[in-house]
């Protein structure tokens, strides 16, 4: 028995030590000064081996803000990802579509949508040729908004920066920029990351649930598992407070304007209480089969010093452990280690810290080891 008490007694001043060390580092990282302030930090990890659960919020919504806690909510950006694409492989198990289906299937006659022109390399039009794995994994050759014409884009978003986006007005923000004579590849002949490709998996998940993508989302998903915290910003309302962080790129904060134009590449707002129970049930087989969940991680090479990725999921190696999850372009993470059944989400609030992210990130994990 004395034996017993000493060994709980021991492991529970290591698990004090380890949180203290988390929660010194973290703190060492805000700063309020910075041209590229780190005004917040919220960290999520649960290794379930060995039981070990960290969650708390540090920091203020901006500088002289309020205070930030662990049941603060942030935009997931480009984790979003992660939804849609259970919701697509949820439909191929419901016979309702195919991975291999040309996208044309769906979406073709869609007026504003220009099919034929949607994909022209080199004076030829490939779009019939687009498949819906080719758009999960990223290797349609689609360009991007974001990334292709960041210059152009930013400027407008400078300009008008309460825009309410709708799916048509990004697909037309697509054609103005004359991206669709500008992808990088034919399709299935390269790697190459495009918020188009979800954008399109957003009219497909639209036309076959035949309801906006924010309520096949909430039917599917959210509701279910009673994410009480998550919503699809802008297309729908919170349910509840949950004190929203401000999210920076540089000095701009992104939280003063209309993100609309995320939509399914990137529209949801989440805490990482709710990000856990997604990722847990992921991995548990409570919204997709385990054959589904394998197709979704098989990873694939992308491209020289860029993760492989698979459909809607990166690989993410750290501290040699493998998590398969998604990245946020505010610096977000939501990930789950099947090796050691454990989960990881964060928000940093900064695009853009004065330090590196990656190895921030691996020095805490480190602390929540034993």
């Amino acid at each position: 028995m004395r034996t017993i008490v000493l060994s709980l007694f021991f492991i529970s001043n290591i698990v004090i030590s380890q949180t203290d060390s988390i929660s010194r580092s973290i703190s060492a990282k805000i700063n309020h000064l910075s041209d590229h302030p780190v005004h917040s930090i919220l960290l999520y990890i649960e290794n379930e081996s060995n039981g070990f659960v960290y969650n708390e919020g540090f920091g203020q919504n901006r500088e002289n803000g309020d205070t930030v806690t662990k049941y603060s909510s942030f935009k997931i950006a480009s984790s979003t990802k992660l939804f849609v694409s259970t919701i697509i492989l949820q439909l191929q198990e419901e016979g309702k579509l195919r991975l291999d289906d040309g996208i044309s299937k769906y979406i073709k006659d869609l007026d504003y949508l220009d099919f034929e022109n949607l994909h022209n390399f080199n004076g030829i039009k490939y779009a019939d040729q687009i498949t819906i794995k080719q758009l999960l994994s990223h290797r349609s050759g689609l360009a991007d908004i974001f990334t292709d014409k960041e210059e152009a884009f930013f400027e407008m978003l400078t300009n008008n920066s309460n825009k309410q986006y709708s799916s048509k007005a990004i697909i037309d923000l697509y054609y103005t920029f004359n991206l669709n004579i500008e992808p990088h590849f034919k399709p299935n002949e390269g790697w190459f990351y495009s918020d188009i490709n979800y954008v399109l998996l957003g009219l497909i998940i639209e036309k076959i649930d035949n309801t906006k993508l924010a309520q096949s989302i909430r039917n599917r998903i959210l509701d279910p598992l009673e994410m009480k915290q998550t919503f699809f910003e802008y297309y729908e309302n919170p349910r509840t407070n949950n004190n929203q962080i401000n999210q920076y790129v540089g000095h701009f904060n992104f939280s003063m304007m209309n993100t609309s134009f995320d939509w399914a590449g990137g529209g949801l707002v989440s805490t990482n209480d709710d990000l856990a129970l997604f990722i847990k049930a992921l991995f548990n087989g409570d919204i997709i089969t385990k054959e589904s969940l394998s197709k979704m991680i098989k990873v694939e090479f992308t491209k020289p010093n860029e993760s492989r990725y698979g459909l809607g999921v990166y690989e993410f190696i750290v501290n040699k452990d493998v998590y398969y999850g998604h990245f946020g372009f505010y610096n977000t993470f939501i990930g789950y280690c099947p090796k050691t059944k454990s989960i990881i989400s964060y928000s940093i609030s900064q695009a853009t810290p004065d330090f590196d992210s990656y190895k921030f990130i691996a020095k805490l994990l480190k602390f929540a080891q034993y």
